[in-house]
């Protein structure tokens, strides 16, 4: 999984499935591309992010382009099975639904898992990656 944090890539998504309250609320085929680059910001902490732009077929309710900040291997944004950006804060009202505040892309490569506070839900989406690096 260390190669592929922190680096740019363009995943084909050709299926999602949407879950609220551990439940599947949406799911279905879907024709779009995930495209990330991480890049470093100047500021307060975290001085990095995962920037995301979602182009294509979205028939869920989520943000086109967005932000999720890194917080680094020595903080846990590599686990066992997948690298995850980004923590579920403890204030759990967010002005926008549809703004991500967690990635997981996990180590099979072909799951890319988006979370979304007030209310929480996630969205996967499913395929495989086209380009990894620059």
């Amino acid at each position: 999984m260390r190669n592929l944090y922190c680096t740019p890539f363009v995943f084909n998504a050709t299926s999602y499935e949407e879950y609220r309250d551990g439940r599947c609320i949406g799911k279905g085929n879907v024709s779009m591309k995930i495209i990330s680059k991480t890049k470093d910001v100047d500021g307060n902490w975290p001085y990095k992010f995962a920037f995301f732009h979602l182009e294509g077929d979205l028939p869920m309710s989520i943000k086109r382009n967005f932000g999720i900040p890194v917080f680094g291997i020595a903080k846990g944004d590599i686990l066992e099975d997948r690298i995850q950006y980004g923590r579920i804060p403890d204030n759990v009202n967010f002005n926008d639904p549809t703004d991500p505040v967690v990635c997981n892309i996990f180590s099979n490569k072909t799951c890319i898992r988006f979370a979304m506070m007030s209310p929480l839900r996630i969205v996967e989406f499913y395929g495989g990656f086209e380009l990894i690096g620059e």
